[in-house]
């Protein structure tokens, strides 16, 4: 059986390299060799979909902006990049269509995080994903995986997308890890790699690819392939000590 992602996925881009979700996180990991990413977006108070895992800017040093209070043109003043380091100094928030431009010109497969705002209802965020241009096209090129914790935003977007990918994603795994998939079948399962035992691993594999976040040394990732887990996502998706793993392996 041949599996849309890779062993190795640059977690938000390449995280230990540069700023997550930004535009020089992905051009840097096109120079890095790295085939997949994953990003996450998120809906604004004007419904502008972002690339960000949060909902408020504390990430960016302003802890009390929440984005569910901003629109695109506020977003585009965020300074996404100084935090990380002054070397990315005005480096922008992507929105989605930006970032599926972008991926699509790298070349490179996109695992997209729904993240759902607290502040915000779940029904538009999927809806406008959905309709975003350009994810088609990624699907039809075995391009695409939709992943999400919450999996009545899986299940909406697999009623109207039912040819999608789709990652569920859990915190924690456990024996019921199933119980919530009674909605839509998912393409791959995502789980928190410390909770995962050799016996759970092998009940999702015999089902499911397994993918497992995050991952940045070499001995976790090995122990989690001798699990039988696919891959993993790593903010060092690049590093020479993972990949040897693969090419090993």
């Amino acid at each position: 059986m041949s599996y849309l992602m890779p062993a190795l996925i640059g977690h938000r881009g390449v995280a230990s390299e540069a700023p997550e979700n930004t535009a020089i996180g992905l051009k840097r990991c096109k120079a890095l060799g790295i085939k997949w990413v994953e990003l996450d977006v998120t809906q604004a108070g004007d419904g502008s979909l972002v690339m960000m895992h949060d909902e408020t800017l504390e990430r960016f040093r302003k802890p009390t902006e929440r984005i569910s209070k901003m629109d695109r043109e506020a977003l585009k003043q965020v300074d996404a990049g100084t935090w990380f380091s002054p070397v990315f100094a005005g480096e922008p928030l992507l929105f989605l269509e930006e970032a599926l431009d972008l991926v699509k010109t790298l070349g490179l497969g996109l695992n997209l995080e729904i993240k759902v705002n607290p502040d915000l209802p779940v029904e538009p965020l999927v809806n406008a994903v959905v309709a975003t241009e350009g994810l088609d096209a990624l699907n039809r090129g075995e391009r695409l995986v939709i992943s999400s914790f919450d999996h009545t935003a899986l299940a909406q977007v697999a009623r109207q997308k039912s040819e999608w990918a789709l990652g569920a994603l859990y915190e924690g795994v456990t024996e019921q890890w199933a119980e919530s998939l009674a909605d839509f079948t998912p393409y791959s399962i995502h789980t928190d790699f410390e909770t995962l035992t050799p016996e759970l691993a092998a009940d999702i594999r015999a089902q499911y690819p397994l993918y497992c976040y995050t991952v940045n040394d070499p001995i976790t990732f090995q122990r989690l392939l001798d699990k039988g887990v696919n891959g993993v996502f790593s903010d060092r998706a690049h590093a020479p000590d993972m990949r040897a793993l693969v090419v090993a392996g």
